[in-house]
């Protein structure tokens, strides 16, 4: 069975950033850089989807102008709205070949001995959620 995560684009790299902060040892450790790199391979992704739809809108980094330098406001609009619907698009990471690894990391951190401030603890509620779904189905699917 596929094993899957799911994050909003959005958060994609504040759960790259969170997994970094870990003090993890061996198989949980090896869990996270293959997490890390999945991230990293939806947020490549994402970023390039993202500039080619905000393309039209954009020249030489800068949101398109009229004749007098001035904005457009409806290219403004539109920029806005297509990069609000991205930001807020899941993201589906599938990671079945790195069960046993993910598994580790999940067992390593759900009782993580540290402290975590908001950001962070917002972070790592967001991450338990979904190894939570992914490894407790696990368990119901074996009784």
């Amino acid at each position: 069975m596929t094993k899957t995560l799911a994050f909003k684009n959005k958060d994609m790299v504040a759960v790259g950033n969170f997994l970094g902060t870990l003090n993890l040892k061996s198989k949980a450790s090896r869990g996270r850089s293959k997490l890390v790199k999945l991230l990293m391979a939806k947020i490549d992704e994402y970023n390039e989807d993202r500039k080619e739809a905000l393309d039209p809108y954009f020249k030489d980094g800068e949101l398109l102008k009229d004749e007098d330098g001035k904005n457009l406001p409806e290219n403004e609009e539109k920029a806005n709205k297509i990069f609000e619907e991205m930001e807020s698009e899941t993201a589906v990471i599938e990671f079945t070949e790195y069960s046993e690894k993910l598994k580790a990391l999940y067992e390593a951190i759900v009782d993580y001995p540290g402290e975590f401030n908001g950001g962070d603890g917002m972070v790592y509620d967001l991450l338990m959620d979904q190894l939570e779904t992914a490894f407790e189905n696990e368990t119901e699917e074996t009784k």
